[in-house]
């Protein structure tokens, strides 16, 4: 039997055979059925490459010693040798084969001959390996045996690559035709599995997980690492036959595969396109060769080793070419607001990035954690910016230093982390304050405005909003200025002064003329979270409504759930609760930044508690969790009225002191009056009186003031029939207590 090939590191360590037993036994039934019966089967073995067929076959064939056993192989050849596998079976055997493989011969006249050579001694044994290769005349006779190989004793064993075949390859034919018949068998050998590796790996000392990981279990990549012994990440073997792979394919299709090697742990569609769009056709030949493969709108390596040999086969100047190129792609998928795609060609170009000077390095580091933030995961984005402003700071760059300071208060702010967020802004306008005024610092102060406005401290917002509009008119800075009119105008709106819309509206249209999304985004953000808070519900529908189609648009995924929670709140407050429950879920079943959770989950537990069901503190539990890391009244607010709410309904209004008391003396110690009153009202539903300011909104005043008629008239006047039976429920009139009833 001539020699038969396959790694001799996957011979050795596969001499168990493990986890083959199964496809073993169905060889041994199959030869027994044809010793039996004297009529011969026709088996396709299919399995990727390096998954063992060969090995299989050796010992199957060492098994029945006593069996004819011939023995043939196709080769990866530019032009197949015709009737390759069938010649080396015939210069074995001798006689009539012989002497047909030695002219020109018709498959028909080589099929005859070798069934009339395997009714020469029962049971024979015919091996055709890797037919994946084979000629036209070779499958010929393949398809010529397949349907009169009955009427010899033997099992035709025909082993291929079934990773290697596209739609048209001519043994994807062939396999279609072949009979639906007991004659005809199929076995697939699959990779091994992760605790068959681990019992490799095992005596070896080799990390397990990280070696199935490389090699998805397959046996040639398993075993050509171990007996590598550590000495290499990537075996020669290994790389030689990866790349003696690669080779056959053409140059645009080598090409493709780079690509992908450079951008793990997948390429997207658009990514190849964007990179390589004069080459992307090759991609179907990447993917029938078996080294790629398809899913989700993407391709991967199926091997992680095969990727880490093709990658490091690039020269040093192509592979720093190919991360520029996809770094080039995720600027225009960021430009158009494909974010979460900006963000993975960020990641895969940063790779390369620690050999950049450290200023490249952090301008790149703050393109990633932008994209990440757009792209609703601010947690992530964070590291990312604190790792940028280190590399500014090393450069010894002060400029974009304390700008990436002011980034990262923003991002602290967005990510759920709002009490530490003043540290880096209240940095960045002192480093500015040194350097020569330019439109850096205005933005600073502007971002000062901005977290001013979010911890509710009026004074601190109007003082550097105004610093932050002087700058901007001086240096005609239209971005600062838009920023700052949408925090302004927020805290106007919240102090009662109409004139804060009109401010939040004129941000908004400039925004939408410069083509800034983020900032169309935040003013859509802050127009809805504002006239909720203020209970404005006039056009407040409509703006939630443009905002969500607007960030749909435009790939604002984190700006689309703080939208959507301000409509769960808004439609709460107005009595639709089905609907307000349905929104409010679907952030709760986001993924990405939680920070919108922490609104939504008061609607969901209030609707719960209203209507009498169960498993309403843990929402509320995490919920006041989340808002105390946060650190900002317009979170803590709303959960300490929904747990106030929520205990007053449970009977238990003697909990409302310990559930208000310090967010109300925070409130207090803010002058944050626009809050206050909300606050107050629960509080005297428990008995609890205190001092309120003559500014708070006339609705929670008449309340306070035992003037519950006019509360449950202010109430109605904005659709807040819940509210307005509240206001009622304290009345001492009897008339007034069954209206808050029905």
């Amino acid at each position: 039997m001539p020699q038969m090939r396959g790694s001799p590191a996957v011979v050795t360590a596969l001499s168990e055979l493990m986890e083959r037993s199964g496809e073993l036994a169905a060889l041994e039934s199959h030869l027994e059925n044809v010793r039996i019966s004297g009529t011969g089967r026709f088996c396709m073995l299919a399995g990727e490459a390096g998954v063992g067929k060969t090995a299989l076959l050796r010992r199957f064939s060492e098994r029945r010693a006593s069996a004819q056993i011939l023995w043939g192989a196709c080769d990866p050849l530019f032009t197949p040798r015709p009737l390759g596998p069938l010649l080396d079976i015939a210069a074995g055997v001798g006689g009539e084969l012989a002497r047909l493989g030695g002219r020109r011969t018709r498959p028909y006249e080589i099929a005859c001959a070798l069934i009339s050579q395997l009714r020469q001694r029962s049971p024979a044994i015919v091996v055709l390996e890797d037919v994946h290769w084979a000629d036209e005349a070779t499958l010929d006779v393949l398809r010529l045996l397949s349907r009169r190989l009955k009427s010899a004793p033997a099992l035709l064993i025909a082993s291929y690559r079934d990773d290697e075949l596209d739609r048209s390859h001519p043994l994807r034919l062939l396999l279609g035709e072949l009979p639906r018949d007991e004659s005809i068998v199929r076995i697939r050998l699959h990779p091994l599995s992760a605790a068959a590796v681990a019992a490799m790996a095992g005596p070896a000392g080799v990390d397990s997980d990280d070696l199935f990981r490389k090699t998805a279990g397959n046996p040639f990549f398993v075993t050509e690492i171990l007996a590598a012994a550590g000495d290499e990440q990537i075996p020669s073997t290994v790389r030689d036959a990866v790349l003696a792979r690669a080779a056959r394919l053409s140059p645009d299709a080598r090409s493709l595969l780079e690509v992908v090697a450079v951008a793990p742990p997948q390429a997207e569609l658009w990514l190849l396109e964007a990179v390589s769009a004069q080459k992307f056709s090759a991609l179907g030949q990447c993917l029938s060769s078996g080294m790629l493969a398809q899913q989700n709108g993407a391709v991967t390596f199926r091997h992680e080793l095969a990727r880490l040999a093709i990658e490091e086969s690039i020269a040093p100047d192509g592979a720093l070419q190919l991360h520029r190129q996809t770094l080039a792609a995720g600027e225009r998928a960021s430009a158009v607001g494909a974010h979460r795609e900006a963000a993975a060609q960020f990641a895969r170009a940063l790779r390369v990035a620690e050999s950049l000077p450290p200023r490249e390095h952090a301008d790149m580091l703050q393109q990633l954690a932008q994209a990440y933030l757009h792209a609703n995961n601010a947690e992530r984005a964070i590291p990312v910016q604190e790792r940028a402003i280190e590399l500014y700071r090393q450069a010894g760059d002060s400029l974009n230093q304390a700008d990436a300071l002011r980034r990262q208060s923003r991002l602290f702010l967005c990510g759920g982390r709002g009490a530490e967020a003043e540290a880096p802004i209240g940095k960045a306008v002192a480093l500015l304050e040194k350097l020569p005024e330019g439109r850096e610092l205005a933005l600073a102060y502007s971002g000062l405005a901005m977290f001013y406005m979010n911890h509710d401290d009026a004074e601190g917002t109007i003082r550097s909003a105004r610093r932050a509009l002087e700058l901007s008119e001086r240096l005609g800075d239209t971005e600062t200025l838009l920023h700052t009119l949408n925090s302004l105008g927020s805290m106007q709106l919240l102090m009662g002064d109409p004139g804060g819309k009109a401010k939040l509206l004129r941000s908004l249209e400039l925004a939408e003329e410069m083509g800034n999304d983020e900032n169309v985004g935040r003013a859509y953000i802050n127009l809805a979270g504002t006239m909720v808070r203020t209970r404005a519900y006039d056009d407040l529908m409509e703006l939630v409504s443009a905002g969500i189609d607007f960030c749909l648009e435009h790939g604002l995924d984190l700006w689309r759930m703080w939208l959507i929670s301000s409509q769960a709140q808004a439609l709460l407050d107005q009595g639709d609760w089905s609907r307000a429950a349905e929104l409010a879920t679907t952030v709760l079943q986001g993924d990405g930044t939680q920070l919108p959770r922490v609104s939504a989950l008061p609607v969901v537990a209030l609707v719960r508690a209203r209507r009498g069901d169960p498993d309403v503190w843990p929402l509320l539990d995490e919920a006041r969790s989340m808002a105390d890391r946060e650190g900002e009244l317009q979170y803590a607010v709303p959960v300490c009225v929904a747990r106030a709410e929520v205990a007053w309904l449970e009977g238990r209004p003697d909990a409302i002191r310990e559930e208000t008391e310090g967010i109300f003396r925070r409130a207090m110690a803010k002058g944050a009056w626009w809050v206050i009153g909300e606050l107050v009202c629960w509080r005297r539903r428990a008995g609890l009186v205190d001092e309120i300011d003559g500014r708070i909104p006339e609705r929670y005043r008449a309340e306070i003031e035992g003037d519950w008629s006019k509360a449950a008239e202010l109430w109605s006047a904005l659709g807040c029939e819940y509210d307005a039976a509240l206001a009622l429920a304290g009345a001492d009139d009897d008339d007034l207590l069954r209206h808050s009833l029905v």
